[in-house]
Parts: structure tokens; C-alpha cells; sequence
């Protein structure tokens, strides 16, 4: 397949249509991008921040020297380099207030942004109808609202996945100009310390590069390779250090990948229309290289992921939002060429109808702890000298809202066995999370050596007393 195989086509029938009007054919970009503003900002201070998102912010409140670095990067004070760039990002950003809506809004304007490059990529292969419908579908995955809302990097990486893809467009038809292949590697570098993910993306793109022999002359192929072959130089000091990190994630079996596949979707209606779209394009376009582009970001990210996890369990869901922008343009290309017309507004209906009935899976919460009120009530409530149990790791977000609260108000931690001995005049006892049973006969013990004085709940399985000692 050579260069002039994915020359920009014709203006289809469809498109004339859309054209017939100057201002018509920027809805399909001005409105989704209205719909997700409304959509991510929906109750976006409701709950709390949640363990993940605590971090990035304490992460991010970190000296710029720390958050610049990269090897030896001090994990306790400013988190792995997986989000470095979000971190140093975040770390300005914060300047403008520490609330939750604040917080949160960044990862709103990314989320908007990234409508921009879904729209013209989809515009450069299927039109203007195809990239007011990709615009459209994007807009309404679940996964893509959830993150907008959520203050980690997985916005970030959805737009610079999508922008990536849109600059190796620009740079394959446009072969002599080498700033598309500049920005490119410089995008590329910068991606991969918002989430490391993002090398599959990159990898799939190479791939596609070479197997439609669309290699760019060499200063171009320079400009691209060089910003990114300095970013991944650290890697191997990286994995090193910190290779163990993800021990958490439980070995791949059948079940784990279809429930992953399902959460990325959005739901089990859109995890067949989806990928049926992408399939069905994939038929239609197969002598357009620039679909096969779309097909090797959506679908090589996710069998690398899977055939790793194979021997090092790496799968999780929010891992592979790099795939969506690629994924949402393949099912707008698609609905845009399908004849006869007929067929079209059917299968367009049928997707409408899934995502919108999908769509209450965006709101979905990691906890529903309300960690800000309880925060506030240890806050207001502790006396100098108090003592606080906590039951698991899971509380970190009770130390950060205690001292948003009030700088004084962190209370010494102790343990079980320490709050056992009775010496304590007054010792708080939290406990979040899973119940495991030995945790709760050893919480039984406690409770039976104190008088309760108050006791609160601040959601399921979600419980703060004041005790002491009979």
C-alpha cells in the first residue's frame, strides 16, 4: 500500500449533504464536545476524593525536583513515574484551590479536548458525517465520562492516544513536512509518563508504519524516534526498582478478560455493538490502509495486554482507555459508509440505544466512603492525646481530609494490640473496607475492653467509634 492509497477521498454523497450548509458539519464537533462538558461536570463534587485520587494530589503537592525526576524517582513523596506528567501538571494546577470540583476539573478540560482529534481523525478517513458521528459516540462511552471525572492521568492519556494517531495521519500525508513527526515523538514521550499504556499505542502505530511500508523519509523518522527512544532509555531502571508493583492484579483467567472487555465498553450491549462495528468496517474499508490503523490501536494495545497477563497478570480495565478514541472512530466510519441507508439508521439506532442505556455505568464510584465528613468529625471531635486505630491501608484518604481539615488534627496511629492494653484515655477505632475474619474477631476483642462513646457510619462497611477503655 503506498502513500496515495490513503489520499483524503471524495467528498461522499453524504457529506455533500452536510456541506450544503458552512456551519453544519462543526456541529458534529461543537455539540459532543457541549455533551461531555455536561456530562463529566454532572455532580462532580458529590463524593469524595478516593485512594487513588488522594494520591495524585498529595503526589502532585511534591518539590518540582522530585517531579522531575525520573530514576530514583522517591516513591513515597511523589509516586511512580507512571504519571509523572499528570503529576507536574496537576502540581501548577492545584494553585487554583484544593477542592474537590477544582481538583477534578482538569481531567474534565483534557477529556473535552480530546473530542477535537477523534473529530479530524475521523474526518480524514471517513468525512464530515463520520466525524460528527465518531464525536458523538466518544462522547458517550461510560469509560471516557468516568475518567473526565476522576483526578488521575487516564484523560490525559486518552487525548494524547487520540492526538498521536491524528499527527501520524498528518505526517503520512503530508511526507516531506517533518514538524507532524516532531510533534508526534514529543507527544509520545511526554505519553508515556502519563501512563505507560501508552507505548502500546505507539508500538501499534510503528506496526502499522511498517506493514503498510508508509516509513517517512528519514529526518522526519528521526524527529519522531528521537524524543521517544530518550523517554524510554529509563525503563529499564524503572522496571527494576518497581517491577514488583503490580502484584495486586490477580492472574488472568476466561471471566477476568471478559468482565475487563465488558467495563472498557461500557456494558455488555456495547462490548457486541462496538466491536461488531469495528469488525464490519474492517470489511467494508479493507483496501483503506488508514481503517487497519484504527483496527491495530483498538485491538493490538488489548492482545499485547492479555498475551502478558498470560505470565505476568497486567490486565485492568483503566489501563486500556488509550484504545477508545481509535475504537469510537471505527464505529463512525462504519455507520458513515454503510449502504444501503437503510441498513445505516438501524444499526445507528441500535448503538444509540446501548450507549444511552449504558450510560448510568459512568457514574459508577470506586468507593461510596464518605471520606470528607469523616475527615471533618475527626477533625472537630479529637482531643490532644487521642489515638486513632485504622483497620487496613485503605484509609489513607481519612489522613488527607483529617488534615485539609485542620494541619493539627493528623492523630497518632497505633495498633490493635497496642489499643488492647487499655492505656489510651480515648482511642478512635476506623474501619473501612473488607471485613476479612480475623480482622473483625480481632475488632470483636477491642470492643469489648472499651466503652463506645459515639459511633458514626460514612457509608457501606464504613464505620468510626470513640472509645474508652472500661
Amino acid at each position: 500500500m503506498t502513500a496515495e492509497a490513503i489520499s483524503p477521498q471524495a467528498t461522499s454523497r453524504a457529506d455533500r449533504r452536510w456541506l450544503s450548509r458552512d456551519w453544519l458539519p462543526w456541529l458534529g464537533l461543537v455539540l459532543p464536545m457541549v455533551l461531555l462538558t455536561i456530562l463529566a461536570l454532572r455532580d462532580l463534587d458529590m463524593y469524595s476524593l478516593w485512594r487513588d485520587e488522594v494520591s495524585s494530589v498529595v503526589f502532585a503537592k511534591g518539590s518540582l525536583g522530585d517531579l522531575l525526576t525520573i530514576i530514583g524517582r522517591d516513591r513515597q513523596e511523589v509516586g511512580l513515574a507512571n504519571m509523572a506528567t499528570y503529576y507536574l501538571i496537576l502540581h501548577f494546577w492545584l494553585l487554583l484551590g484544593e477542592n474537590e470540583a477544582t481538583i477534578r476539573l482538569l481531567s474534565v478540560i483534557f477529556g473535552v479536548a480530546s473530542v477535537v482529534p477523534v473529530f479530524f481523525v475521523a474526518r480524514r478517513i471517513g468525512g464530515w458525517l463520520a466525524a460528527g458521528l465518531a464525536a458523538g459516540i466518544f462522547v458517550l462511552i461510560p469509560f471516557v465520562i468516568h475518567y473526565n471525572q476522576e483526578a488521575r492521568g487516564y484523560s490525559l492519556a486518552i487525548l494524547l492516544a487520540a492526538a498521536m494517531t491524528w499527527l501520524l495521519l498528518i505526517g503520512i500525508e503530508r511526507r516531506e513536512q517533518w514538524w507532524p513527526w516532531l510533534a508526534y515523538g514529543v507527544l509520545a514521550a511526554l505519553g508515556l509518563y502519563v501512563h505507560f499504556f501508552l507505548a502500546l499505542v505507539v508500538a501499534a502505530h510503528g506496526l502499522w508504519v511498517l506493514a503498510t511500508r508508509q516509513v517517512p523519509p528519514w529526518r522526519s523518522t528521526l524527529t519522531a524516534v528521537v524524543p521517544f527512544a530518550l523517554a524510554v532509555a529509563p525503563m529499564p531502571f524503572i522496571v527494576a526498582e518497581f517491577g514488583a508493583e503490580h502484584g495486586w492484579i490477580p492472574p488472568l483467567n476466561v471471566n477476568r478478560v471478559l468482565v475487563a472487555m465488558q467495563k472498557l465498553a461500557g456494558g455488555p450491549l456495547l462490548l457486541i455493538a462496538l466491536p461488531t462495528l469495528l469488525a464490519i468496517g474492517a470489511v467494508i474499508r479493507r483496501r483503506d490502509p488508514r481503517y487497519w490503523l484504527l483496527v491495530a490501536s483498538t485491538a493490538g494495545p488489548v492482545l499485547a495486554v492479555i498475551a502478558v497477563s498470560l505470565v505476568k497478570p497486567m490486565l485492568i480495565p483503566r489501563y486500556l482507555v488509550v484504545v477508545l478514541p481509535s475504537l469510537a472512530v471505527a464505529a463512525g466510519v462504519t455507520l458513515a459508509v454503510l449502504r444501503p441507508p437503510l441498513l445505516r439508521a438501524p444499526m445507528a439506532a441500535g448503538l444509540a440505544v446501548a450507549l444511552l442505556v449504558s450510560l448510568p455505568n459512568a457514574y459508577f464510584t470506586a468507593t461510596n466512603i464518605d471520606w470528607r465528613t469523616a475527615g471533618r468529625w475527626l477533625a472537630e471531635e479529637a482531643e490532644p492525646g487521642d489515638k486513632i486505630v485504622m483497620q487496613s491501608w485503605r484509609d489513607s484518604p481519612l489522613d488527607y481530609y483529617m488534615q485539609r481539615s485542620g494541619p493539627s488534627a493528623i492523630l497518632e496511629r497505633i495498633g490493635f494490640d497496642e489499643a488492647r492494653a487499655g492505656q489510651e484515655d480515648r482511642v478512635w477505632l476506623a474501619l473501612f473496607g473488607l471485613e476479612e475474619p480475623a480482622v473483625s474477631q480481632t475488632v470483636a476483642e477491642l470492643l469489648l475492653r472499651y466503652d463506645v462513646l459515639e459511633k458514626r457510619t460514612f457509608g457501606p462497611r464504613a464505620t468510626i467509634f470513640l472509645l474508652r477503655p472500661l
